[in-house]
């Protein structure tokens, strides 16, 4: 769809099966499982979405997913799906890897920044994006090199740090235009570096894409949130601003793992209306 000069195009990297109640916090399962259902293990299905934006020339991607590193143990207790959406979703739109300008990921998880690298042939690491800056947080960087005990399992070095030893990573402190209409507001919260991905066609008409902020439609409702939150309190300030703001304005909201209709604007009295023409693609 277009948004004044931004060409948007969904982006499903593949997804996971996590358990319910990391994803829901406090709310009890019998709440949440009226619109997520659990399987026989609590495990519902979550999708890693983003999106592929095109804009005066640039091609922007905006989070990666899991990607395709995980080993088969791991791919398998978590229930990885289409590990290669990534790339099947770049090959739909006829774009090249190497043809990608900029790389903006909300945070640096697993399930977020696991596509900023890959296995080459060789069994070693390589950049999907050889050409693309990808901007992140500092803060975010420093705690995903030492995160906390509770932290640790969120983060894999792999999926990073190579990007910075090809001098490809620009560092933020905080909110920052990075590209024309391209917006990076730092949120904390959820991690310390967590930060929204704001596409502004004008002052009024934006694409955000949410992150772990409000991951599924459900997480629309202010007090449902997840229990890997660092900052809770932070949480509810931050995604009480912006659905606020997405209300007023009547902005276009992506959110990172809702896995049937992940693109959508809030309504004044609550409601998601979901937006037609980024409605999810064919499984390939």
């Amino acid at each position: 769809m277009r948004l004044g000069d931004f060409e948007i195009h969904l982006l499903v990297a593949g997804g996971w099966h996590p358990d319910g109640g990391t994803m829901y916090g406090v709310v009890p399962k019998v709440l949440w499982e009226r619109q997520k259902p659990a399987n026989e293990r609590n495990q519902i299905t979550a999708a890693c979405v983003g999106v592929i934006v095109r804009h005066h020339g640039r091609v922007i991607v905006c989070e990666t997913g899991i990607g395709t590193k995980l080993d088969q143990k791991r791919a398998q207790r978590d229930g990885v799906w289409e590990p290669e959406g990534l790339l099947t979703n770049l090959r739909r739109l006829a774009i090249r890897p190497d043809e990608v300008d900029i790389v903006v990921s909300t945070h640096l998880h697993w399930d977020h920044a696991g596509g900023f690298t890959r296995r080459a042939a060789g069994g070693g690491l390589e950049l999907t994006f050889p050409k693309a800056k990808h901007f992140i947080q500092k803060v975010e960087w420093d705690f995903a090199l030492d995160p906390d005990p509770r932290s640790q399992a969120g983060y894999i070095a792999d999926d990073f740090t190579p990007v910075a030893d090809a001098g490809l990573a620009e560092f933020l402190e905080g909110e920052a235009e990075v590209a024309p209409g391209l917006t990076l507001r730092l949120t904390g919260g959820h991690t310390p570096g967590h930060q929204l991905v704001v596409f502004h066609a004008s002052d009024d008409l934006a694409c955000v894409v949410t992150g772990d902020l409000v991951g599924t439609v459900p997480h629309l409702r202010l007090p449902w949130t997840m229990a890997a939150d660092l900052d809770a309190l932070r949480v509810l300030a931050e995604k009480a601003k912006l659905l606020e703001e997405a209300a007023q304005h009547r902005w276009l909201l992506v959110l990172s793992h809702e896995s049937q209709s992940p693109a959508g604007y809030l309504e004044p009295d609550g409601r998601w209306t979901p937006e037609p023409e980024l409605a999810r693609p064919p499984s390939a």
